[in-house]
């Protein structure tokens, strides 16, 4: 049994060592391949969306960001989208991790909001280059989310800038922060429906790779994986 990973230009070194840590086989979808890319997809039993550089807003609103246009990377977007198509079409587990719960917002008809400071006067966005803001999280009860942490509070790392605005089609908040902004989502129905859960923040980067906010959901995707035949 093995996962696929999206490639992230930015630390992707971090989700390798996460998943041998765990002795987890792999495939690392790279969006600057060929249409090949997708087909690894036929090997493996679930998919990982990496984190990564903002969506391009063409995706989900009309804001002009013609003087920002080098901050986006469009092939990658159209890449992950395909690979979402199919990952949905096969019916395999998904977990997104910050610019993929993102992503999976935007696909299923969500927006984002552009700069959390600038529209709603929060920062979440890193420290450093090298060290993450840390703050707490609300797990909404009732949700897959809570089920596999079970707990109703966490402390997790923030390393973006942006955050889900509307929800997209069929999906549910499963955690906030204290300041509002939306830290995960999942199905709001679930029935017939394989494994998926979007996080805000980044399980890979803990240092206690033990915490329930890391560990638990890894194992619990994981296991979703071997379900599938």
């Amino acid at each position: 049994m093995k996962v696929a990973i999206t490639r992230s230009d930015t630390t992707f070194e971090r989700y390798e060592k996460w998943l041998d840590h765990y002795n987890i086989e792999f495939e690392v979808l790279d969006y600057k391949g060929s249409e090949i890319e997708i087909s690894k997809l036929d090997e493996c039993s679930g998919l990982i969306l990496s984190g990564g550089v903002d969506i391009h807003p063409e995706n989900y609103c009309d804001i002009d960001t013609s003087d920002s246009t080098e901050t986006y990377t469009p092939e990658r977007d159209e890449f992950e989208l395909k690979v979402i198509e199919t990952a949905m079409n096969k019916k395999l587990p998904i977990l997104a991790i910050c610019r993929g719960c993102q992503l999976m917002n935007v696909y299923f008809k969500g927006s984002i909001i552009f700069d959390l400071m600038d529209f709603c006067g929060v920062n979440h966005d890193r420290i450093s280059v090298t060290e993450g803001r840390i703050h707490e999280i609300s797990v909404i009860k009732d949700t897959l989310l809570y089920e596999i942490m079970n707990t109703d509070k966490s402390k997790v790392n923030s390393y973006h800038h942006q955050a889900i605005d509307r929800l997209g089609e069929g999906l549910i908040v499963n955690a906030k922060s204290a300041d509002d902004i939306i830290e995960g989502i999942e199905y709001s129905d679930k029935n017939n429906k394989p494994f998926f859960l979007g996080i805000q923040w980044h399980p890979e980067r803990f240092q206690n790779l033990n915490d329930p906010a890391s560990e638990n959901i890894l194992i619990y995707f994981i296991n979703e994986c071997k379900k599938v035949n």
